[in-house]
């Protein structure tokens, strides 16, 4: 057992870390069964999708970058203030006025959310035993399994009896409960790594997602912009070849590339990679 695992409370932390995990999870869809009601109340029909992608892709990129951080500046400060942007996030999303405002805001949301997914599951890491770790975080993960299930439901009662505006306005005291939980009873070691952030590696990640996200995103109107595609996904191949070299001179990478000769781990990222495609 770890420190943190004889001070904190075990049950209590992980099901905060379970509702911050389904909180996430079900933003990700839950706006899609809402959005015929926003697009009719802020006329932006052509930047529907945006208001999706640029959850996620703030989220991929955002990931990463908080599982560094949570290393050198420590689990517990970390995740907290990622719940915070998180509901500083929706709750401007809420309040806005234009789709393009919308779409910044929801960007906002997608940065918090990404500290929700690594954290978690490197607290769940440190406060339970080897033996039990597999099935907290299975438990964890499941999250987003239910989340695909009782999102649209949950999305069509908000828009039927309030307005959509709940569906953002809804994650404030769930994410305060959240934040209390943890600050009260998550305690950490407060010796920590003291890496540099991998600034490069970090820079040529950020461009691949945006221009593989901006190209898919252009795939999907009509008429399709060929040219424009073919530039991004070269701009992505010239990123992703930098990434790797930059990864594999970097002191401290971001991603190690050693992981990807470990079979296992290859292969349960493809398996993940796959079901969150479906639940998605």
């Amino acid at each position: 057992m770890t420190k943190a695992t004889t001070k904190s409370n075990v049950t209590l932390v992980t099901i905060a870390l379970f509702v911050a995990t389904f909180m996430a999870a079900i933003e990700g869809t839950i706006v899609s069964t809402a959005m015929p009601t926003i697009v009719g109340d802020l006329r932006g029909v052509s930047l529907m999708n945006w208001v999706f992608s640029i959850f996620l892709l703030t989220n991929a990129i955002a990931t990463p970058i908080y599982g560094k951080l949570a290393d050198s500046v420590g689990r517990k400060p970390m995740f907290i203030g990622g719940i915070l942007i998180f509901i500083f996030g929706s709750v401007m999303s809420g309040l806005s006025h234009s789709m393009i405002v919308l779409i910044f805001w929801r960007a906002i949301q997608g940065v918090g959310a990404g500290s929700i997914m690594p954290i978690s599951n490197t607290i769940i890491a440190d406060i339970y035993p080897l033996e039990k770790r597999a099935q907290v975080l299975g438990l964890n993960s499941s999250a987003w399994g239910i989340a695909s299930v009782i999102a649209p439901l949950l999305g069509g009662f908000i828009v039927d009896h309030l307005s959509w505006h709940w569906i953002f306005f809804i994650n404030l005291p769930i994410g305060l409960v959240v934040m209390l939980m943890v600050q009260l009873f998550l305690h950490e070691d407060t010796h920590h790594s003291t890496s540099k952030m991998d600034v490069k590696g970090t820079t040529w990640l950020t461009i691949m997602l945006l221009v593989v996200m901006y190209a898919f995103q252009l795939v999907g109107q009509d008429p399709i912009k060929w040219q424009i595609v073919a530039v991004c996904f070269l701009i992505a191949l010239i990123a992703t070849v930098m990434f790797i070299r930059t990864e594999r001179m970097a002191e401290d990478p971001l991603i190690p590339m050693e992981l990807f000769d470990n079979r296992t781990f290859v292969v349960q990222n493809i398996v993940v990679f796959l079901v969150s495609g479906f639940l998605r």
